[in-house]
């Protein structure tokens, strides 16, 4: 039985990229990684408050994930620590054959936290034309605004 770590925060990238992976054989380990709270919002909200919000984000994208990967063998973890960390923690729990896949959505201008790279496989190059599409697109508005 093959077993995949994935890295995630959004529903439709994930599957984007863990659906040509998925087969009946498969043993998922979905790691939610939650958005980080702006420091304006995290100064008025307690601790515990931020883990119920953790709590909710991760059970419904983890609803959304589940049915899409049926056949296989789901467990879930929400990331509490550093990914780096939860990764090498993985890497030890699971052994060598545990395959980790970033399956994070790149967001534009906000760089991801970084995972080990020795670790982590790159995710398929299907979306290789997301950012020159957005940027053309974008340059493109611009000049028909301008006239």
């Amino acid at each position: 039985m093959e077993m995949i770590a994935a890295f995630v925060d959004d529903a439709a990238q994930a599957l984007r990229v863990l659906q040509p992976l998925a087969g009946p054989n498969t043993h998922w380990l979905l790691v939610g990684c939650a958005p980080k709270l702006t420091h304006r919002v995290s100064k008025w909200v307690s601790h515990s408050n931020r883990e119920q919000w953790r709590a909710r984000w991760a059970s419904q994208l983890f609803s959304e994930l589940r049915p899409q990967l049926a056949g296989a063998r789901v467990e879930t973890l929400v990331a509490r620590r550093p990914l780096a960390e939860v990764a090498q923690q993985l890497q030890l729990r699971h052994g060598r054959g545990l395959r980790l896949i970033d399956a994070r959505r790149p967001r534009m201008g906000q760089p991801h936290e970084a995972l080990p790279t020795g670790l982590v496989e790159a995710p398929p190059m299907q979306d290789r034309w997301t950012v020159p599409i957005a940027v053309t697109s974008g340059l493109t508005l611009v000049l028909t605004l301008s006239d």
